[in-house]
């Protein structure tokens, strides 16, 4: 009993996790269904904005300068080199050079600013001119060339104006339009100021119409320097490859392919000049110890040869000899390694690895130099001096030989040194421009304006909280819904052939209204529902009277009002279509004639209703127009007579549809509405807020008018959510199969 129990749980379980996947899946569905509709609804804003940032784009491509990028490649060595076969001369000139230090190097105060000092990059000389007029202006008619432009520090980064003058001449102005002097190209110009300091200024060239303006500005030369080291791109291809590549943007090919070359060429120099530098100081050094050496080997060899004199001739035995030779060694390295340290002292700390490594063999050459002394002390005391002696003299003359050596070889170096440094690749001027992106920008500026398309339409769709859903209304108004009518391609054709048509006779309805044009419209078909349900209304009703009316203008009561009449008397019912709207009825237009007897007159009691109401050229559909303007339309309304007047005309017909102003407009619609028996609100989508609609209703019941349901119009197929939707959507696949 309790296993079946348990089973008929799990499976309500079941049925509840599905049910709540599928409503959780149909909300998704409504959604997505949701945001595709606004988008159709939306398709001219969508369009402009994207015709909008595509004119922008194209603005832009059409009107931005040109960039250009050139290029420089070098390599950098690991190690120092001299000229061929001196390579191995010392590793004091053999020092590992990272490519990343070279990189900063590159960036240096020390580099750029002799290239700002040289090409004279600190300072702007160019042609003035609006926004865009230099695109109709070609460049080489308007051309300067300053040698050189000095201002004081607090005219810094200002805007000086040169102005061409006549027969070679030129004015100069200041940032406060001054004029400061009148100056003739190929001369140097100095200008003392009255507050103090100096310009200068030298125009070696200038080319251009009369008037032409050119800026001068004078930039701070650490600016100029910071500037070039933003704009400078170095980069290493591959890794640790040591080849480097620089690169430099600019709207000047000549000028960008220039100042790399001047970048490569002095880096290139500075880098030789820096070995040629260090070997100097090696050479400095040795050349200091060098006489210290040889007074020491002069005094060694004088001693060893009065020592002689005094003992006489004293020869060493082999053993002593061979210890001699070994002391010898040990003390020419323990010499050499003094002096590398000493040379590394000046350039590192005591911790650095190179200095450590030198400590530790000179640590382990005394300990072996211990070893040797110890020996030499168990010789006879003439064999020890005369070792003594022979040692000082083999030491100081080996190292003084090899010092000699090196230092004739570091002229050699310092003369024809050569840097770490290759320039493989100098920069050649650029052809086709780097920026901008012309297809890019284009496909990008298309994307972005449908993206702020599709945002300002969602936006202004939550903005205007007007009601796009028929449901809506049913669940916050407790309304119902009688009808929705699909927004009809057709109707907008029709509409547009009458705005079109000139002439003052009758026209054919059968040519003009929808629902004699094209009876399989999917509109024409929810009219004929519309039909079937006021049917079954008429049955409550107290009369045949039907009022149309909306909560705004626009909402189309007149195309609901002439095609609901049109289908009725396709059913063989007689038909009549009241223009009430005696203020700006519009019936008339539609009917191709001009505005003459009509509804206000036959109130009037100027004429019999029999002699205005039109025959049209559909069976059993007649129109009365709204008449001549009455200067009191709600006072001519609210006349007994008006009553009178209706009642006469509902026994000669089966249906009378009458077509009222708005409702919150106009009081018109709810004086009228207490004589039909039936009284319609239409609705557009998406035009009228759930406020205006809310307050139609509240106030034709205000007017004792019980609203018979609302008729939502002008809804399209691709944002009804669901229920219309689905219904226009099987309404129109099974007309196609129907005509098939």
């Amino acid at each position: 009993m309790d296993m079946n129990v348990q089973k008929e749980s799990n499976q309500d379980i079941k049925l509840i996790k599905n049910e709540m996947s599928d409503v959780n899946s149909s909300a998704n569905e409504m959604q997505l269904s949701e945001l595709i509709g606004t988008i159709l609804e939306s398709w001219k804003l969508i369009c402009g904005m994207v015709f909008l940032m595509l004119l922008i784009g194209v603005l832009y491509v059409v009107t931005a300068q040109p960039t250009y990028q050139a290029d420089v490649l070098l390599q950098v060595e690991e190690k120092s080199r001299g000229m061929s076969g001196l390579a191995e001369l010392s590793d004091l000139l053999q020092e590992e050079s990272p490519v990343i230090a070279e990189f900063e190097i590159l960036r240096s105060r020390m580099v750029l600013g002799t290239v700002v000092n040289n090409l004279k990059l600190d300072f702007i000389a160019r042609p003035k001119h609006f926004p865009f007029v230099s695109l109709f202006i070609d460049p080489s008619t308007e051309r300067i060339k300053v040698e050189n432009f000095e201002v004081p520090a607090r005219y810094l980064g200002e805007n000086f104006m040169l102005v061409v003058g006549e027969d070679n001449y030129y004015k100069l102005f200041d940032p406060d339009d001054n004029l400061l002097v009148k100056g003739e190209v190929g001369k140097a110009v100095n200008v003392s100021l009255a507050n103090g300091g100096v310009i200068k200024l030298f125009v070696s060239e200038l080319s251009g119409k009369q008037d032409t303006r050119f800026e001068l500005i004078k930039k701070a030369r650490i600016t100029a320097i910071n500037q070039l080291k933003r704009s400078l791109g170095i980069s290493e291809l591959g890794k640790q490859s040591g080849i480097l590549l620089m690169t430099l943007e600019g709207v000047s090919r000549v000028k960008i392919t220039a100042i790399l070359n001047e970048i490569a060429n002095i880096y290139l120099r500075q880098s030789v000049e820096r070995k040629s530098a260090e070997a100097e100081k090696t050479l400095l050094f040795l050349e200091k110890q060098l006489p210290m050496l040889k007074e020491k080997m002069e005094n060694a060899e004088a001693a060893l040869n009065n020592y002689r004199l005094q003992k006489g001739s004293v020869d060493l035995s082999l053993e002593t000899q061979s210890t001699l030779e070994k002391i010898v060694t040990v003390d020419a390295q323990l010499t050499q390694l003094r002096s590398d340290r000493e040379e590394l002292i000046r350039q590192f700390t005591p911790e650095h690895p190179r200095i450590a490594s030198i400590d530790a063999q000179i640590f382990n050459l005394k300990s072996e130099l211990r070893k040797v002394d110890s020996k030499v002390k168990g010789l006879p005391g003439t064999q020890q001096e005369i070792l003594r002696l022979t040692r000082d003299l083999e030491v100081s003359s080996t190292l003084y030989t090899s010092l000699m050596n090196s230092a004739q070889e570091l002229k050699v170096v310092k003369a024809g040194a050569v840097g770490n440094v290759r320039i493989v690749d100098y920069a050649v001027i650029p052809v086709k421009p780097i920026k901008p992106k012309k297809r890019f920008i284009i496909a990008l500026m298309i994307v972005l304006g449908g993206l702020l398309g599709v945002g300002l339409a969602l936006i202004s769709k939550s903005l205007r909280g007007t009601v796009d859903d028929p449901d809506v209304i049913e669940k916050k108004l407790g309304i119902a819904v009688l009808a929705t009518v699909p927004y009809s391609r057709k109707q907008h054709k029709l509409k547009h052939i009458r705005k079109h048509t000139k002439g003052n006779q009758q026209r054919s309805l059968k040519q003009v209204l929808l629902a004699a044009a094209d009876t399989d419209d999917l509109a024409v078909e929810s009219l004929r529902s519309l039909r079937t349900s006021l049917y079954f209304a008429k049955l409550s009703a107290k009369n045949n009277m039907l009022l149309v009316t909306s909560p705004g203008p626009g909402a189309g009561k007149s195309f609901l009002c002439m095609n609901l009449a049109t289908v009725l008397a396709d059913a063989g019912k007689r038909v009549l279509v009241i223009d009430a709207d005696l203020r700006k009825g519009r019936i008339h237009q539609l009917l191709g004639i001009q505005r003459r007897l009509g509804l206000s007159d036959l109130i009037a009691g100027d004429t019999n209703y029999n002699e205005i109401i039109l025959k049209t050229d559909i069976n059993n559909l007649f129109v009365l127009t709204a008449g001549t303007v009455a200067p009191n339309p709600s006072e001519l309304l609210m006349q007994e007579n008006f009553e009178n007047v209706l009642e006469k005309i509902a026994a000669n017909f089966e249906h009378i549809i009458i077509d009222s102003p708005p409702v919150l407009a106009v009081t018109d619609a709810a004086i009228i509405a207490r004589h039909a028996g039936t009284t319609l609100l239409v609705v557009r989508d998406g035009q009228s807020p759930l406020r205006e609609i809310e307050q139609s209703v509240k106030r034709l019941k205000q007017s004792g008018v019980n609203l018979s349901g609302v008729v939502f119009n002008g809804i399209k197929t691709a944002s009804s959510r669901y229920g219309h939707g689905r219904y226009y959507g099987y309404a129109y696949s099974y007309t196609d199969r129907k005509k098939r």
